[in-house]
């Protein structure tokens, strides 16, 4: 993150795959003085710390009791016969 900072003076947001590397994308950012947005993936509890004190923009939380739940119907649907949907979303929450 810190040689796209210097490489790159137009960026005004990032969103890292996970809170991991949104923290790490932070901390480079806060290094550099600038005011840049970053969102996170996963809703890690320390990211969700950096959401409530102001430092990220976001991070979206999975739902892994829905993904469980849906996971449990989706099976029960083939042992009955029945074909699944090609994809099968499962809803996000952003916390913000």
């Amino acid at each position: 993150m810190e040689n796209i900072l210097q490489a790159q003076s137009n960026i005004d947001a990032v969103f890292a795959h996970n809170d991991e590397m949104a923290l790490g994308a932070l901390k480079a950012i806060e290094g550099s003085g600038r005011e840049i947005s970053v969102v996170g993936f996963d809703a890690n509890d320390d990211a969700v710390k950096s959401v409530a004190e102001g430092k990220m923009a976001a991070t979206v939380a999975q739902q892994p009791v829905l993904i469980g739940s849906m996971g449990v119907e989706a099976v029960s649907k083939v042992l009955a016969g029945e074909t699944l949907e090609k994809y099968i979303p499962v809803s996000l929450k952003l916390v913000k």
